[in-house]
């Protein structure tokens, strides 16, 4: 009796280590002490709070049961609005909106970027296009304007990156009425993204 006593707090000292242990690396990628209040997409990447009076409206850890990861954080006012499915939605003034799509290997995940971004320029009209890098990682963004009556959004900025076997997409669509400034917000949104070494 004793040496199973023994044993099952051997096993329960090691299972608690072990969950312990993993969950976040001790620092990111950019190195940076790894913060445990970042919204985490799964064990790719965590972002901090984007400020500028957003505030986080989803977290889904996984999505249809695959290696896919996605939060989103919205600001301003609510408005009502029926979608080209007929569904009455909320929509805000701006939302942020961050995707991970995890792939067999980096090349599929470039292959992915690549179609996100066609299927950006084929949806909106793209203003502008350009490549930065922010905290270490290099994006592809583009700005665009909605054209559709259909969209409840005027205009916004995508980013596009891909980090190991990920694709990440990071976009901020905003209302006519929206006076911040997208790009400064969405290119700060991308300085608290980091990604796990």
């Amino acid at each position: 009796m004793k040496r199973w006593k023994y044993a099952a707090a051997l096993l329960m000292t090691g299972l608690l280590m072990l969950s312990g242990c993993g969950q976040y690396p001790e620092q990111a990628a950019d190195g940076t002490p790894w913060d445990p209040n970042w919204t985490m997409l799964g064990s790719v990447l965590g972002a901090e709070e984007p400020g500028n009076g957003f505030s986080l409206l989803d977290n889904y850890s996984v999505l249809t049961g695959e290696d896919i990861y996605y939060a989103a954080w919205a600001a301003g006012e609510t408005t009502d609005y029926t979608n080209e499915d007929g569904e009455d939605v909320q929509v805000y003034d701006a939302q942020i909106y961050l995707l991970a799509a995890g792939y067999a290997d980096e090349a599929q995940a470039q292959q992915n970027q690549e179609e996100w971004i066609a299927r950006q320029q084929e949806t909106y009209t793209v203003t502008d296009s350009w490549s930065e890098t922010r905290n270490g990682q290099e994006y592809t963004l583009l700005a665009y304007e909605c054209g559709s009556e259909t969209n409840p959004y005027h205009r916004g900025v995508s980013a596009f990156t891909v980090y190991g076997t990920y694709a990440v997409s990071a976009e901020l669509a905003c209302r006519e009425s929206f006076t911040g400034q997208e790009r400064e917000i969405l290119l700060q949104f991308l300085d608290g993204c980091h990604y796990s070494s």
